[in-house]
């Protein structure tokens, strides 16, 4: 299995979740006076959209892309039923470009998906100027959960390829037995 790729794991994995919107990541809201006080927001790898529908809530206008389709169909659900601005699509990181959105963000935010270099240098091409890249994921192989690989750790050096962004906050922080790291950059124009 691919953990981070593998779509019918993800779809079978979101079929079976019930239909709850689950909480939003508590680092986010903790963040959140690094974001502009409003604008749009790009969401990667939103699964069904637990921090889509916190910062829509917030008011920010949102975008949300995932490669599961199940996924999105929760979190388009999800947003209907509580008349928030959410737009939704069908994106494949391995496959696709980021431009191929063809717009560009105020915010970035990118939760427990590690993005490839192809994906990193795309960042700097969609972000508007001042705007902001938040990425949090595992910085180690969790004990609990074997379908973490070395593959999806988080590694400072593969962030090197943002040449225009500058590092506002690093944060290294644990949740039970699980250890996490947290980045935030801006964009210089």
């Amino acid at each position: 299995m691919n953990y981070m790729g593998d779509s019918a794991w993800w779809r079978d994995r979101f079929k079976s979740r019930k239909l709850e919107i689950m909480s939003h990541e508590k680092c986010l809201e903790e963040d959140m006076s690094y974001f502009p006080l409003k604008g749009k927001i790009l969401d990667i790898a939103c699964g069904d959209g637990r921090n889509s529908i916190y910062l829509a809530r917030l008011g920010y206008e949102v975008l949300a892309v995932d490669f599961c389709e199940e996924a999105i169909n929760r979190l388009t659900y999800f947003a209907y039923r509580e008349n928030l601005n959410i737009r939704t699509r069908i994106v494949d990181l391995s496959q696709d470009s980021l431009n191929r959105l063809e717009e560009k963000f105020d915010a970035i935010i990118i939760n427990h998906y590690k993005p490839t270099s192809r994906l990193i240098k795309d960042f700097e091409d969609i972000q508007n100027k001042n705007g902001l890249l938040w990425v949090n994921g595992f910085r180690t192989i969790p004990f609990d959960n074997p379908d973490v690989k070395e593959s999806d750790i988080m590694l400072d050096e593969e962030f090197e390829l943002l040449k225009k962004n500058v590092l506002l906050d690093k944060k290294i922080y644990n949740i039970n037995q699980r250890e996490f790291v947290r980045y935030i950059w801006r964009i210089h124009s």
